[in-house]
């Protein structure tokens, strides 16, 4: 009997790791298209910008294929819209849905999981690996990141993958290509990174130097090359911004903004310290103000989770100050390499959730330091122990995800519906259907209609009239025109209104009403 419990028992550790995958995919993936209801606006620009490019290669500003994408005026990234693409072209422009469009998101945030496990790993043991994967794949801050799609979102797991394959390549330096690509590719996702990404790499490189497990080669060579390569257009993007006259390619357009991501940053020392303070307060009280971003009383990682960062900070500290005065190699100095970077961004930028997303995962890998800690701790005291502590530890998570879980898909599922106007896509379907000239509350925001519209760019842009910036007062989807804003002084019996519901009472004289939650479309009698 001893036998085969003991059997059950090295199997079940076997594929433990593909179990606590299987946890974290499922956390990210289930009711994907309906939890968060409706899309966030920038979500929004994001998906509509991936299908402007699909169809004729351009976004909303025109631009041919371009290397930073047009939106509210200031821009986003492009590397969630080009990961949207062949998605949304092996779905079909009829099967475009919440769930296709966030699915990128989920898919690497997935992915990041295993990395963080096989990174640990690589780095020190097994257990360790296991537990960075169990806390990353419960975390709240992580869950909810992954089921939104955000172009910056990305950041997080390229960043992970490009650290991944550069430990790798210590060993194999094959593996140095591939994390050139993924730190590469990273630059694509947030513009916020721009000016981390180089000075990691370089503490890195310089440390791996130091103790001989990098050297300048072929390999290394090629690397920076592949880096370059890649880096290259945004150092031409941040050029032709400086100057004003944006690159036009035939395959390629480096654009002009209005603004882009380097305008939130600013080098002045007592504003730096007052957002490293705005990151302190946040990192402690868990809330931005923002309701639909974090999810009060869970917070970003768990009241147990901010003990246990705080604990592995020190004992990781510790550590790794011991290894380095005695000039031997620390996979330590690693991990603080990522929270140096993410430190400089705090310094940077006004910190709201996602603006300092590349702070949360070296946060989780300190809670996992934490943790195991404890663990070894208890285990060198008395072996027994340590499998109690373990036990509780796993119940005491597992409780906080079920009861994070439990409010997610109740309170906070219609609260963030209400943020992301979820009913307005059928709003806007059944307006199309009713009337040629539809009139849309401002309040909606034009880049929703462009989406549920699906308005290519090319008839956007036809017959566009803009108010302010890149916001239009007008736009045509080549059959029907939208006006985006309504005068209720001069309500148009004629035309058809996309209307929020405090406005009802306006409109139900004259109009038929039909409502979608929160929205009403109003067709004339």
């Amino acid at each position: 009997m001893k036998t085969k419990i003991d059997n059950i028992g090295q199997g079940i550790n076997k594929i433990l790791p593909f179990l606590l995958l299987g946890l974290g995919a499922f956390l990210r993936l289930f009711l994907l298209g309906e939890v968060p209801g409706g899309l966030h606006r920038d979500e929004t620009f994001v998906a509509w910008n991936a299908f402007a490019l699909w169809q004729e290669g351009m976004d909303s500003a025109g631009n041919v294929w371009p290397v930073y994408l047009a939106d509210w005026g200031d821009g986003h990234s492009a590397l969630y819209s080009w990961l949207l693409i062949p998605i949304y072209m092996l779905a079909g422009e009829q099967n475009i849905t919440y769930f296709v469009t966030r699915l990128p998101q989920a898919i690497m945030g997935t992915l990041t999981l295993w990395a963080v496990y096989l990174l640990l790993k690589k780095m020190f043991n097994r257990e360790t690996g296991l537990w960075g994967l169990f806390l990353l794949a419960i975390c709240p801050w992580h869950i909810t990141m992954c089921r939104w799609g955000l172009d910056a979102n990305l950041a997080p797991a390229f960043l992970m993958f490009g650290l991944y394959f550069f430990i790798l390549g210590l060993d194999n330096k094959k593996m140095l290509l591939l994390s050139a690509i993924m730190y590469g590719l990273s630059l694509y996702s947030y513009a916020v990174i721009w000016p981390i990404v180089p000075v990691m790499l370089l503490l890195q490189i310089v440390y791996g130097l130091y103790h001989k497990k990098l050297k300048i080669d072929r390999w290394a060579i090629a690397s920076t090359i592949i880096l370059a390569v890649l880096a290259l257009p945004l150092l031409l993007f941040v050029y032709v911004n400086a100057v004003g006259e944006p690159i036009e390619l035939p395959f390629m357009t480096i654009p002009v903004m209005g603004g882009y991501r380097a305008s939130e940053m600013e080098l002045s020392l007592p504003v730096m310290w007052q957002k490293v303070r705005r990151v302190i307060t946040l990192l402690w009280r868990q809330n931005i103000g923002a309701v639909h971003d974090i999810l009060l009383p869970h917070g970003l990682f768990y009241d147990i989770g901010r003990v246990f960062i705080i604990l592995g900070f020190f004992v990781f500290m510790f550590k790794m100050c011991k290894k380095v005065f005695k000039k031997e190699f620390s996979y330590e100095v690693f991990i603080f390499i990522q929270l140096f970077g993410a430190l400089i961004v705090c310094s940077l930028v006004i910190a709201n959730l996602h603006q300092i997303n590349c702070l949360y995962i070296p946060l989780v890998l300190l809670e996992t330091y934490g943790v195991v800690a404890v663990i070894e701790a208890c285990r060198r005291f008395k072996k027994v122990l340590g499998k109690v502590v373990t036990g509780v530890l796993i119940c005491a998570y597992m409780i906080c995800l079920i009861w994070f879980q439990k409010d997610y898909y109740g309170d906070y599922r219609e609260l963030v519906s209400t943020y992301y106007m979820e009913g307005l896509e059928e709003a806007v379907q059944f307006a199309m259907e009713e009337g040629d000239e539809i009139v849309v509350e401002r309040g909606a925001q034009w880049p929703r209609v462009l989406f549920f519209s699906r308005t290519l760019p090319s008839e956007y842009l036809e017959k566009v009239q803009i108010r302010i910036n890149t916001e239009p007062s007008r736009f045509w989807d080549g059959e029907n025109t939208f006006y985006i804003t309504i005068d209720y002084d001069n309500i148009d019996t004629e035309k058809v209104y996309i209307i929020y519901f405090p406005d009802k009472e306006r409109f139900e004289k004259d109009f038929e009403l039909t409502q979608f939650r929160e929205w009403y479309v109003a067709v004339p009698k």
